[in-house]
């Protein structure tokens, strides 16, 4: 390829500035169509960002020949009939984290890129922040030593929307689970990228607020395959706010929030970093740069199914 043409199916908040700008910034990319289930939806986005032209069907846009590669922007739970679809189309794939509801549905979405010959990328955009680049960075370069674990607490007041009727799709049992789900594997993901695949994870979920049906407060224990051990505690009915992870290593340790993009904290010392306008370019360029055969994306699409594997298996004992 000497360009990437994409589709972008869902036009939602994500698509706004973290990512949707991406697919028309990125050099070598180009975004041709956008798809949403309401079509003045559609419209209304393309009007605004003056880019693509808004298609009437997924079918439509899928036999579009010139569209190579399409951006899944839709709630988790159609996320696999929706990849599924592209690549049967012959289209490379980047599709929105979780991967999907069910670890069967992610190894089936791996065995049909495979056998169709092409690529599929979750978005954990994340792994292409400069933040996380110099996070690796410094582990690898041993600033703390050997790390040895790995604590993340993230606790928020309940937030107005978790009031609302209907609920947001985040907060509903169709999503696979609730908050926890929906940003802290962002903070899996990237912790995979550090310390190899995540080999483990258990823990018990609950719902302690009641405002919702599905968890709002979660514990866990995890390793990663370099054998780096931690824990997590997520809750989000807390009567106050934390972000942060740790990570101890055997000559010092690091701090920053799980979800923030410019806080670091090494041995002490604070970096500042600045906010990049949309924070999913960096990886989308790389993804676009990989399709086009010029240079390899930190995506790890066997890493992105264990961590919905996990989850699977902690949320079920909710």
């Amino acid at each position: 390829m000497n360009e990437v043409v994409w589709g972008m199916i869902g036009c939602g908040d994500v698509t706004e500035k973290k990512t949707g700008p991406g697919l028309y910034k990125a050099k070598g990319s180009r975004l041709k169509g956008v798809f949403s289930r309401t079509q003045a939806r559609a419209e209304d986005w393309v009007n605004r960002h003056g880019h693509g032209t808004a298609y009437l069907t997924v079918e439509e846009m899928l036999a579009d020949a010139e569209i190579t590669a399409v951006y899944i922007a839709t709630p988790p739970d159609s996320h696999y009939a929706y990849a599924m679809q592209a690549i049967a189309a012959g289209k490379a794939v980047l599709m929105e984290k979780p991967m999907a509801i069910h670890k069967y549905e992610c190894q089936e979405i791996i065995t049909a890129a495979e056998k169709a010959g092409v690529s599929v990328f979750v978005n954990f955009y994340r792994r292409g922040l400069p933040k996380i680049q110099m996070i690796k960075e410094k582990l690898d370069q041993g600033e703390i030593g050997k790390p040895l674990t790995v604590e993340i607490r993230h606790f928020q007041k309940p937030h107005p929307s978790d009031y609302e009727n209907p609920l947001p799709w985040r907060l509903r049992p169709e999503a696979g689970g609730g908050k926890a789900l929906d940003t802290q594997v962002h903070v899996m993901d990237y912790l995979s990228y550090f310390f190899g695949h995540l080999t483990w994870m258990d823990g018990c979920a609950m719902n302690k607020g009641g405002l919702y049906t599905v968890e709002d407060t979660t514990v866990a224990n995890f390793i990663f395959s370099q054998e780096i051990i931690g824990t997590a505690a997520w809750c989000y009915v807390a009567g106050y706010e934390l972000d942060e992870v740790t990570i101890t290593g055997t000559a010092g340790k690091m701090v920053f929030s799980g979800t923030g993009v410019t806080d670091l904290v090494v041995n002490g010392e604070a970096i500042d970093l600045e906010e990049p306008e949309h924070v999913g370019l960096a990886f989308i360029q790389s993804v676009v740069d990989e399709l086009n055969g010029k240079g390899n994306s930190p995506a790890d699409l066997e890493s992105a199914a264990l961590v919905t594997r996990w989850f699977e298996r902690l949320l079920s004992k909710t």
